[in-house]
């Protein structure tokens, strides 16, 4: 590696936590770090935070020197304008409604700022950097305390008209079964996010079933959670099961539809709940099959992300090295 490679500034930003890199058009990140979001406190005092911790990073620090930055790409939470970077009514970034960070880092740094959503870019990024590479059309979806899916068509990332494409969640999957946090009846989020199969796991327990997940969480109703859920049920608790078939069946339609509707190369999907499936991925697959169109039953092309959480960082450097050309 020389120090011709050049590099560029990733963010992501959530709503607990933010973090930056420096990493490599090669998708190497070679210096990293994290700081509590604290949107309350303002965009601009975000920024200024995480303009920040970009200069306590140092490519130097992997031993190589690769020069200046060639741009600056973050990946965010939602909803926003990718055009301008531009918040709307972003439900985990309330305080900055209407707002961007670009003014403030731009001039920072006097590199261009660009901003995607996290789970397009994260589309992307399974496009360029993992084993997806070259792909044209592929779909992420991220099943986790939400669910988010980033689409890639023809080679092109899909923003829609004000940016807002992707909110696969609030498709209905279960006609009349839990609602999601915004009110969509029976949605994908509503019964198989990690929040929502914890919600269906407290139900149980506050109508009288007899379950250990309650004994596990300390019978603390904060406690209550998908990973405890999924544990009781490998142990084969009655009711832990019966929630974990249910979020089975959400996922199972949810991503067969998407499959029957955009025909990708690959669906990849990752996040929290993804991951504490991992064991029972044949099912996964099955529930998938069974609600896909006949050409989609030999293989779904369906498959784990091997990004990680690295997924949205990478996906924030891929924008900025676009941009750069």
């Amino acid at each position: 590696m020389s120090i011709d490679d050049p590099i560029a500034i990733a963010a992501d930003i959530g709503g607990t936590h933010m973090r930056a890199a420096l990493v490599t058009q090669s998708g190497k990140l070679l210096v990293r770090g994290a700081i509590d979001t604290r949107p309350d406190d303002g965009i601009e005092v975000a920024a200024t935070r995480l303009a920040d911790l970009v200069d306590s990073l140092d490519s130097r620090d992997s031993g190589k020197d690769h020069g200046s930055p060639v741009g600056f790409g973050i990946s965010t939470a939602g909803p926003l304008d990718p055009a301008t970077g531009i918040y709307k009514n972003p439900p985990n970034l309330q305080a900055w409604d209407e707002m961007s960070m670009k003014p403030t880092l731009e001039p920072r740094f006097g590199v261009p700022v660009h901003v995607g959503h996290d789970a397009t870019l994260a589309a992307f990024a399974e496009t360029r950097f993992g084993p997806h590479q070259g792909a044209k059309n592929l779909l992420y979806v991220t099943i986790s305390t939400g669910v988010g899916g980033g689409i890639i068509a023809n080679g092109e990332m899909v923003t829609g008209s004000e940016g807002h494409a992707g909110e696969v969640g609030h498709i209905t999957v279960i006609p009349g079964a839990q609602t999601c946090n915004v009110g969509c009846d029976g949605c994908f989020e509503g019964n198989a996010s990690g929040p929502a199969i914890a919600k269906a796991a407290l139900a149980r327990i506050d109508a009288g079933e007899i379950t250990s997940i309650w004994e596990a969480a300390d019978r603390d109703r904060e406690k209550v959670s998908s990973k405890l859920v999924f544990e009781a049920a490998n142990n084969g608790d009655a009711v832990a099961v019966a929630l974990r078939e249910h979020a089975l069946k959400a996922i199972g339609i949810g991503l067969g539809s998407l499959l029957n509707i955009f025909d990708p190369e690959a669906l990849v999907v990752g996040g929290g709940v993804t991951m504490g499936l991992v064991d029972r991925w044949d099912d996964v697959v099955t529930e998938v099959k069974n609600y896909s169109l006949a050409h989609f039953q030999q293989d779904p092309r369906l498959h784990i992300t091997t990004l990680g959480d690295d997924v949205s960082l990478l996906g924030a450097a891929g924008l900025a090295f676009r941009h750069a050309g």
